[in-house]
């Protein structure tokens, strides 16, 4: 029976990447988040209450509290879930937890384009990026990845230099049909970015674990611990050897750890 109810990073994303990854972890449930449904109003508000409605099933059937983990955005449901049923989580496990989505990827452009700073299409990202810093909006925030697409390699900085073979991996799963749906994607990133409320100090008071990647692109580990702190005030938080996906490129044990 599951005793770790998993939540991917997503957006639009499926959790396929972690669950094959680990393929004996018969203590983890790999809940894969749902596609925003046609014309939703409000997408993420509707993620939040699969997720809670998703979590506390898994609770039931396990007959009691549950290890709570989340990659990246998946952080914000996490957070949902520990204020909306504390008394059903035994620990929260956090994996580069992304605070703000939007800063996070562009801080990606930016260190993809620093990388690429010769490349033929590098003019046209960094066009769009300035676009988006003279006047800041979610309309000049997909410009910026319509363009990003044109540089080479650009997944591959999301893995630290001692991945191993987790960025083919990630890669060769990305590629399947199925493994990323960019209209839920656009849509419940669009909906986060209006809607968000600061959660303030979580209703959870036992044990969560936050952990950064040393060589993540997209966050700063210092300013965003801060953040996760005043959540969370009773987080343990450490700086691990890997980028922004630090199961993916370790073990579910170390992350536990």
């Amino acid at each position: 029976m599951a005793s770790i109810f998993y939540l991917h990073g997503g957006p639009g994303l499926s959790v396929a990447i972690e669950s094959t990854r680990f393929p004996q972890a018969v203590d983890v449930e790999w809940w894969q988040q749902p596609p925003a449904a046609p014309c939703a109003q409000r997408p993420y508000l509707d993620l939040l209450e699969a997720t809670l409605a998703g979590f506390r099933r898994s609770a039931q059937a396990h007959g009691g509290p549950l290890t709570v983990m989340a990659s990246s955005f998946g952080a914000h449901l996490a957070t949902h879930v520990a204020n909306h049923a504390p008394e059903l989580v035994a620990r929260v496990v956090l994996l580069a937890p992304t605070y703000n989505p939007e800063q996070a990827a562009l801080r990606l452009a930016r260190q993809a384009l620093s990388r690429n700073a010769g490349h033929a299409d590098a003019p046209k990202v960094a066009a769009a990026l300035a676009a988006y810093e003279a006047s800041p909006g979610r309309a000049r925030f997909w410009d910026v990845f319509g363009v990003l697409q044109l540089l080479p390699d650009v997944p591959s900085l999301y893995f630290g230099p001692h991945a191993g073979d987790a960025p083919r991996h990630f890669l060769e799963v990305l590629q399947q049909p199925g493994a990323f749906d960019g209209p839920t994607s656009v849509a419940v990133s669009d909906d986060f970015a209006a809607s968000f409320q600061p959660p303030g100090r979580s209703a959870f008071d036992g044990p969560v674990s936050v952990l950064f990647g040393r060589h993540d692109p997209m966050i700063d580990a210092e300013q965003d611990g801060a953040i996760w702190r005043a959540i969370f005030p009773q987080a343990n938080v450490r700086v691990v050897d890997s980028g922004h996906f630090p199961l993916l490129e370790s073990s579910l044990e170390a992350c536990l750890a």
